[in-house]
Formats: C-alpha cells, structure tokens, sequence
C-alpha cells in the first residue's frame, strides 16, 4: 500500500486575500488559489514547509491525516480570546507522563492549539476529504469556554503510551461530557477515543450550564458603565470578529455564568482499572444474555424433540449437501438439549441408529465427523 498523506487548511474569520492565495499557491503546484480553503495530498513525497507555520500566517483550522497512524487537528485564535495555560491543563506532559497530544502556545496575535495523536499500528485507510468540516465546529466551541474537546484528546494520549505513569492524575474534568456534540462524536470516531474511557469520564462530568436568560443579560448590561457600553458599540460598528464573545465574557462577570469543572480528579490507574471494570461487565451481559437465550431457544425445541428427529430424518432422505448441512445443525442442537436435559445417553442411542443406517452415506459420515458427533 503507497503513503497517504493529507493537509487541509480552512480560513473562517476572514477570507485571505488574492496575494495570501498566491502565497500559498506556490507551495506547491497541487493547490489552487482559494479565499477561504487549500488541500494538499501525498503520495511519495511530503508538504513543502512547516503546517503549523502556514496556519499561523494564513488560516484558522487545520487536519492532517496520513495512514500510518498519525492525526492532527489544530486551530488559531486571536490571542485576547483564549487563555493557553487552560489549554496547557489538558497537555498530558504537564500530568506527568511522555505525550503531547494537546499543545497551545502563543504566535504573534495568536493562540495555537495542536493536538497531535500518533497511533503506531496506523489506523485503516481513510480518506481526509470532509473531516475538516465535521470538526471545525469545535473552534467555535472552544471560543466559548467549552473545553470538552481538550479532555478527550487529554484522555486518548495514555492509551498511545507503553510507560504511561498511572499515578499521573487527569485533568479538570469537564462539564457536557453526557452530551456530546456531533463535532465531538467526529472527533472521537476520528481519533479513536477508547469510548469505554469517556463513560468513565461522564461519571464526574456535569450538565452544561444553562443559556443565560434575556432577563438576566438586560440586567448585566445596565451594570455596564456607560462608557465601556460606548466602546463595545464603537467595536461593533467597525465589525470586530467575536465581538459578542468578549462582550458575554464582560457581562458573565456580573452574571455569574460560569462553566463548573468537578474538582476531584481520578489517577490513570483508575480511570484504567475503571474502563476495565466496565468492559468485564458488558462481557459477561453479554454472556448472561447468550446463555438466557439459549436456554429459552432449548426449552422451545425440548417442546417438539420428536418432530425435530423426524425433521432429521427427512433431511437426511433428501441426499442433498445443503439438506445433510441442515441435518447436521438440528443434530447439535439436539446433543445441546442432551446436555441441558442430562439425557446424552438418549441421544447417543438416536444418534447411533443414523449412522448404522445411512453408515453408506459417505458424505453425511464426513459432516457428522467433522462436526463431532462421530469418533474421527
């Protein structure tokens, strides 16, 4: 299989401009000028630059995908409206054990947010196109203070460790986690995030705040000094991105909206064990509710054992392959029964009249040997 490598950049706040377009046409001859996308793809040879540089020049979103293994995801904000240390808590260097899956950090008027997820067993092939539009909601959402997307890259990075340092302690575990947006659910299927993991996690996860009321907000903004409400109209007028996350942020202040983090936090080594916990439980429902079924499913034929005998015999009389397949499947439900009934020596006895019966018939003797019921 040849190498698969793929780039895609989106520009969301502002679309570059005809000389930015050509700048980034000469990159390479496999991209078109565009205002607001550009999408390179590799075979054999490999981007001509550093992606995170063109991203920080140019555009706000970015996915890398190649079919070894390797994902990346990374987003730019202007730099007023995103704290990088909150970003940096879901960095699992700062927690103690080897990965960077979730990096932030400052360029020029910039925050840059990197999330890299390396798998060393590769993933099966996929193909990028689309990914950058399933995922680039999440930028929004992280303008927002929802930091949901952080945790779950947080919580994929120990499962791509072999000396992961389960006494290493997760990161603030964030409200939402319940329910998750279609992006996320994206991501997640993306990036392969162990799901039993993230319902560990819901479990110290709460309920997103609710929306701040009209009510409220009025109220908010009447504490607004007349002078700063003058200045966020001026912002307005001259069209300022983001304007209304900077100014809910300011109001949120005499609200008191906030987005609670439960405080207490897990080790690795639990939220492990834990997921263990609960793959073992699911296994052996799943097992209960196998055996539930075979139980009813021998209660049903101990009902009609005698015509299922006969159903063997005509299936036999047929001389047909897909008649002795069938015999030879009713035959091993009928033993099941034997053992469920603690009656094999019945069964052995009907058994036994078959074979010196049809003891000429070549083909069923081979099927009923490979199936077991005949000494090989």
């Amino acid at each position: 299989m040849s190498e698969y490598q793929y780039y895609e950049f989106q520009a969301i706040d502002r679309p570059l401009t005809p000389a930015e377009q050509q700048a980034v046409a000469r990159l390479s001859s496999r991209v078109d000028p565009h205002p607001r996308r550009a999408v390179f793809t590799y075979s054999w040879s490999d981007f001509p630059g550093r992606a995170e540089e063109i991203l920080a020049k140019y555009y706000d979103a970015m996915i890398y995908l190649a079919n070894w293994g390797s994902r990346r995801l990374m987003f730019r904000f202007p730099r007023a409206l995103v704290d990088p240390e909150q970003i940096e808590q879901y960095n699992v260097a700062t927690t103690e054990y080897p990965s960077d899956a979730v990096k932030a950090y400052v360029k020029g008027e910039y925050v840059i947010l990197d999330i890299q997820l390396h798998e060393e067993e590769g993933f099966d092939w996929i193909e990028g196109e689309g990914w950058l539009d399933s995922l680039v909601g999440l930028r929004d959402a992280i303008l927002q203070r929802d930091y949901r997307l952080f945790y779950l890259a947080w919580l994929k990075g120990p499962t791509l460790e072999y000396a992961v340092d389960e006494s290493a302690l997760e990161p603030p575990v964030p409200p939402g986690l319940r329910a998750l947006t279609l992006a996320l659910e994206n991501f997640v299927e993306l990036f392969d995030v162990d799901e039993d993991l993230i319902q560990v996690a819901v479990e110290r996860s709460d309920d997103l705040a609710r929306e701040v009321s009209d009510d409220n907000l009025r109220r908010a903004i009447g504490q607004l000094p007349a002078e700063e409400r003058d200045v966020f109209l001026l912002r307005l007028a001259k069209g300022e991105p983001h304007l209304s996350l900077a100014l809910n942020r300011r109001l949120g202040t005499f609200s008191g909206a906030h987005q609670s983090e439960t405080g207490e936090r897990r080790t690795v080594g639990e939220l492990f064990a834990a997921a263990e916990a609960l793959r073992e439980r699911r296994r052996r429902e799943r097992v209960a509710a196998a055996e539930a079924k075979r139980i009813a499913e021998l209660k049903a034929l101990a009902e009609r054992e005698n015509e299922a005998w006969r159903e063997v015999d005509a299936l036999i009389q047929q001389s047909k392959a897909k008649a002795y397949d069938e015999a030879v499947r009713l035959l091993k439900k009928l033993k099941d029964l034997a053992g469920y009934q603690n009656r094999q020596s019945a069964f052995e006895e009907h058994l036994g009249q078959i074979r010196d019966q049809y003891n000429r018939r070549h083909a069923l003797m081979r099927r009923l040997r490979e199936a077991g019921l005949m000494h090989q």
